[in-house]
């Protein structure tokens, strides 16, 4: 008989075995409230006794061991079909939630009709803002993004805060936003099937192709900032040499810009997809030589080391 629960735990990793272990058991520590779950990890081939432990450490979770890696949004599509819940926790293998969070956003959902997808307020281990509530990227998005040199030297510019929701995420009213990240994202079992589920031609931004065509079936996004979880970004999917990191970089760009033109309606011969290619090509371009620079100084402090 099949066992209905209301919210199923959907995680993807990959040669991250500690930082599995210590998701896993913020799990198992959680308050889940009047909630009743379960966990389905789907692991893309690691090869470091990921599964082993799993299976050893965590016997209640359910694991599917994939042969191959099948990327991210394949391999969650994948775990999601499996799922007895009535929400889907899409939750990064690279995360450690706080003993409330989930409920909280549960709670949220449950009673909130028109929410189709949840997010909490992402911390880096430090503490600080991963600003986990975005806006749909425009075309100063190169320039207000959490990352960009813009923001970082004026973090307390208007225009900034309102793009990343600084004042909002740091309250404790939940508040609505264009899309949230799949480190920690709630979403209700028929609106994440009913758009197809996660778009798997699209590695970086596939969240917000996601929010954006649910957002096109009436489906509203929001942030329940008092739902804290720590993310270790850029951990779950193991090492990133240069080699690694010149692929992210090409990819992040060439999904922001493929995004950019799915929202807008943009066809081929609008000359706006000419201007955006031609300042992201530049943007991809200034980042790799950034990067290759900085592999070398990687490469010195590594032979320093004694």
């Amino acid at each position: 008989m099949t066992r209905t629960v209301d919210i199923s735990v959907v995680m993807v990793g990959m040669n991250t075995r500690d930082y599995v272990r210590h998701a896993l058991a913020s799990l198992a520590r959680s308050d889940w409230g009047r909630f009743t779950s379960e966990i389905i990890y789907v692991d893309n081939n690691s090869q470091d006794d990921t599964v082993a432990m799993i299976r050893a450490e965590f016997p209640d979770v359910i694991v599917v061991a994939n042969s191959s890696n099948r990327n991210f949004c394949s391999a969650a599509n994948q775990g999601s079909q499996l799922v007895n819940g009535r929400f889907l926790l899409h939750l990064n293998n690279d995360t450690i939630v706080e003993p409330d969070a989930i409920a909280q956003m549960a709670e949220f959902i449950d009673q909130t009709p028109n929410a189709g997808v949840v997010g909490c307020r992402l911390l880096n281990p430090d503490g600080t803002d991963q600003w986990s509530a975005r806006s749909f990227p425009s075309w100063y998005n190169s320039f207000l993004g959490r990352r960009s040199t813009l923001s970082r030297l004026l973090p307390n510019w208007k225009i900034a805060r309102d793009y990343l929701f600084k004042d909002k995420i740091v309250g404790e009213i939940p508040f609505q936003v264009d899309w949230t990240g799949t480190p920690c994202m709630l979403v209700r079992r028929e609106n994440f099937f009913r758009v197809g589920g996660f778009p798997e031609d699209f590695y970086y931004w596939h969240e917000a192709v996601f929010c954006n065509r649910l957002a096109r079936q009436g489906g509203e996004v929001w942030i329940v900032p008092t739902a804290r979880v720590i993310h270790f970004e850029g951990k779950g999917g193991g090492p990133r040499p240069y080699s690694v990191r010149r692929w992210h970089i090409i990819d992040f760009s060439r999904g922001a810009y493929r995004f950019y033109c799915e929202r807008h309606s943009l066809h081929r011969l609008n000359p706006v997809r000419w201007i955006a290619a031609a300042g992201l090509a530049a943007h991809v371009a200034l980042s790799l030589f950034i990067n290759w620079i900085g592999s070398f100084k990687e490469k010195r402090t590594w032979r320093a080391l004694p």
